[in-house]
């Protein structure tokens, strides 16, 4: 294992456990494995340093007032074609993100013991002025299945340098939920439709408007 995945494979298991506590390391073995000797005993000054991005509130999943959401749920078949952004920024110019760690799940059937069919996912990348960097799709199965609860998934992404400024935009196309942060709103999450960013806010039970923040985070060097 080369010097930087090892540390970023660290920082990926760290990610995990900012987000959802250290059971998640036990629950998503596939996508939190490194090996950890190696990381933790490499100390060169010339390997990049990983960083882990965060527009939430920071704090631990299991310290949060957050719910599981689509847009399907507001706006119906609308809502397949509106996203959940995250606006980031950089720490230095030429950063390179390397993934995108995101809490998310695709429910399950509890009378027939089933996860949903499978479906898409889109994933996309873009710079301060809303340039399109990158995209990608998948199905959600393979990344947000669970019998039970939420999972956190890193989902690789090739080296994108970026300066100032990024946004990080899942479309979950109504096949799967995402967590939102409930209140703390850190005013870097929006909905992006038909182009525009557009504030994140849910009503509550109670029909009050809160501001969210959606539940993705970005590591790279």
């Amino acid at each position: 294992m080369s010097q930087f995945v090892a540390k970023i494979a660290v920082l990926l298991c760290l990610a995990a456990v900012l987000l959802f506590g250290a059971q998640a390391l036990a629950e998503s073995p596939r996508l939190f494995s490194p090996d950890s000797a190696d990381a933790q005993t490499d100390h060169s000054e010339n390997t990049p340093r990983p960083s882990i991005l965060i527009s939430d509130s920071g704090k631990n999943i299991t310290e949060m007032n957050y719910t599981l959401y689509t847009p399907y749920l507001s706006f119906g078949f609308a809502g397949v074609n509106i996203g959940e952004a995250v606006r980031f920024r950089a720490p230095r110019d030429g950063w390179q993100l390397r993934y995108i760690v995101i809490l998310g799940w695709s429910g399950f059937n509890t009378s027939t013991k089933t996860i949903p069919p499978d479906g898409n996912f889109l994933l996309e990348v873009r710079d301060n002025s809303t340039k399109l960097l990158y995209k990608f799709a998948d199905t959600q199965n393979y990344y947000f299945a669970s019998p039970d609860r939420p999972v956190v998934a890193a989902i690789e992404v090739p080296p994108i340098k970026l300066t100032g400024d990024f946004y990080v935009t899942f479309y979950d196309r109504g096949n799967m939920f995402i967590g939102a942060e409930l209140g703390n709103g850190t005013g870097n999450s929006y909905f992006v439709a038909n182009g525009q960013l557009l504030p994140a806010e849910l009503k509550t039970p109670d029909n009050e408007t809160v501001k969210v923040n959606w539940l993705i985070r970005a590591i790279g060097e």
